[in-house]
């Protein structure tokens, strides 16, 4: 598969402290990646990178399978639109900023008017274009940014966080553009989150990001603690894992490999505990519930094992997962 990016032993560092170590990731082309994680992980630096506004200190970037030398930078700026958490908007109209990038890429008045229009009535803002952007809320600057990214067309699409100001009905009018992107155009799309679960939907491929590091496990059960004679303690909930290692700090919980019982399991499960149900939800067409035993811990199942199981907020439950089922880093 053809790559957009591919990234060798990359190092990024504010000052003396090191905000991203990557040995090795590749996003493919004409596809659509995630990147999640939680808040200070690095998946603002890391857009950063790719959208070439700031430079590695070690190891290299290949765009479209070609290495990227610093000189390079100020033209491969116009082949990527980065669609920043908190966007820098121009004083004026909506419509002078959506034109900007237009505007320095020398396209004519008429054409970028049409581009702009277009790209604003995309992102729902049609009828907006002699706004002032200062008597905007904040999701209508967010979506004024992504139509003046969207305006110029670029070959790779990057969104850090881009559902943070969004209703729910603009959520999902960002979601289909973002597919649409990718479907009718093959182009690429990026995008940052620290929601797991629109992350897995939205997107073809995702990467997990903690801490600066790319680590392969889900991150929605992820504890603090510490690790001792195969028993990681969080203070609250001790759980065995299967890893003979010591030094680590962090654990996480497949949610997918959560098992729920009304009884006791007699099962060879490692980890079994009591406890309440307290909240159940729709996530990418199964069902999410938070049940606490002590920590919360996030369960993905079936609408069939809820029904069978009658479940509610409020009922006790017991969940069991195997040592196999957790990673600690």
């Amino acid at each position: 598969m053809n790559s957009a990016y591919r990234l060798e032993h990359l190092v990024f560092a504010y000052g003396d402290k090191p905000a991203l170590l990557i040995d090795h990731l590749a996003i493919p082309a004409g596809r659509i990646t995630a990147v999640i994680g939680p808040n200070g992980a690095g998946k603002s630096t890391l857009l950063n990178l790719l959208a070439f506004l700031i430079r590695a200190d070690a190891g290299e970037i290949c765009f479209f399978n070609r290495p990227v030398k610093g000189e390079d930078f100020p033209a491969l700026r116009r082949r990527v639109g980065l669609v920043a958490q908190n966007p820098y908007l121009l004083q004026g109209s909506v419509i002078d900023n959506v034109e900007l990038g237009l505007k320095l890429r020398g396209i004519g008045k008429v054409q970028r008017r049409r581009r702009a229009m277009d790209a604003m009535a995309r992102v729902g803002l049609a009828g907006f274009e002699k706004c002032s952007v200062r008597a905007l809320s904040g999701g209508e600057r967010q979506r004024v940014a992504l139509a003046r990214t969207l305006a110029p067309e670029p070959e790779v699409l990057l969104f850090d966080e881009p559902f943070t100001y969004l209703d729910q009905g603009h959520t999902r009018l960002v979601e289909r553009l973002i597919s649409d992107y990718v479907r009718k155009s093959g182009k690429t799309v990026v995008f940052s989150t620290h929601e797991q679960a629109q992350g897995a939907m939205l997107s073809d491929e995702s990467v997990s990001l903690f801490a600066g590091r790319l680590v392969d496990a889900s991150l929605v059960n992820l504890f603090h603690g510490r690790l001792q004679n195969g028993v990681f303690d969080t203070g609250k909930l001790a759980i065995r894992v299967s890893e003979a290692v010591e030094q680590v700090s962090y654990l996480t919980v497949d949610p997918e490999e959560i098992l729920l019982s009304s009884e006791p399991p007699n099962s060879g499960h490692r980890n079994v505990f009591r406890g309440r149900v307290v909240m159940i939800g729709e996530d990418a067409g199964k069902v999410r519930i938070i049940i606490d035993v002590g920590e919360k811990l996030s369960v993905r199942t079936s609408l069939e094992s809820i029904r069978s199981l009658g479940l509610e907020p409020g009922k006790e439950i017991w969940v069991c997962f195997k040592a196999a089922a957790v990673k600690v880093f």
